[in-house]
């Protein structure tokens, strides 16, 4: 087994044995990789600073049969918002804990490393939610795993004013298509989750979103995720003990 050099980021952090920690990295050259990080819970451990959540990190690893080891790491990019404002961290978790699940280990992903940066980025000045909200479609859309929002999963033709939705269905319905148990899916909540999906992270300019169709598009991904993944996720009680229902 050899040893590699990457750029990371830290997406789950858990406490191991008395001093050392278990590492779910992104990293540029191998995608989602778990590692072991060895004595990082000493004061004076050089591993300390590097292994916490959001961090993104140069490291070296050894590989592994089923774990690598962190042998050495430095920091890149401290986020500030991320480290220290519970809210930020709480929608970072949620982004973080989505790329942890939907990415599969060991298959590398130059894209999702470039999303990942640009969207870390974007908590330290965008509001945490909407980026939370954005990050979830765009990770879905790279996974494979997203519905159709734009045209009908039925009949197959693109959709045009209000029309309805049904998860279990793969999305989108028109009314000659509905069914029953078919939720609202209206013109608005179509263009808020299409312009999600093509949001450019690199544009100055603010999504401008109503209170409905973000709580409405929020539902929509949740609930995908939930039909998806067998389970809520669980990041999403701490941003409910920050902010309540979500």
């Amino acid at each position: 087994m050899s040893n590699y050099r990457t750029s990371a980021f830290v997406l789950g952090v858990h406490n191991w044995g008395e001093a050392d920690k278990l590492v779910t990295l992104f990293t540029l050259e191998k995608g989602k990789v778990k590692a072991t990080a060895f004595g990082c819970r000493r004061p004076k451990s050089a591993l300390a600073a590097g292994m916490q959540m959001f961090q993104c990190i140069d490291v070296e690893l050894a590989e592994g049969w089923q774990l690598d080891t962190v042998r050495q790491c430095s920091i890149l990019k401290h986020y500030k918002r991320l480290g220290g404002e519970l809210p930020v961290m709480a929608y970072g978790s949620f982004v973080a804990e989505l790329a942890t699940e939907l990415m599969p280990e060991h298959e590398p992903s130059p894209e999702v490393f470039a999303l990942l940066t640009k969207i870390f980025s974007a908590f330290e000045y965008r509001n945490p939610r909407i980026v939370a909200l954005i990050s979830g479609y765009q990770l879905l859309e790279h996974s494979g795993m997203q519905l159709s929002y734009s045209h009908c999963v039925g009949c197959g033709k693109e959709l045009k004013g209000d029309c309805t939705f049904l998860i279990n269905e793969g999305g989108a319905l028109c009314h000659d298509c509905a069914k029953p148990g078919s939720l609202s899916y209206t013109e608005k909540l179509r263009e808020l989750i299409l312009a999600a999906q093509d949001f450019d992270w690199n544009e100055e300019s603010r999504m401008q979103i109503g209170k409905t169709e973000l709580l409405q598009a929020e539902g929509i991904l949740l609930n995908q995720l939930d039909s998806l993944l067998g389970r809520p996720l669980k990041s999403l009680a701490f941003i409910e003990t920050c902010f309540g229902s979500k």
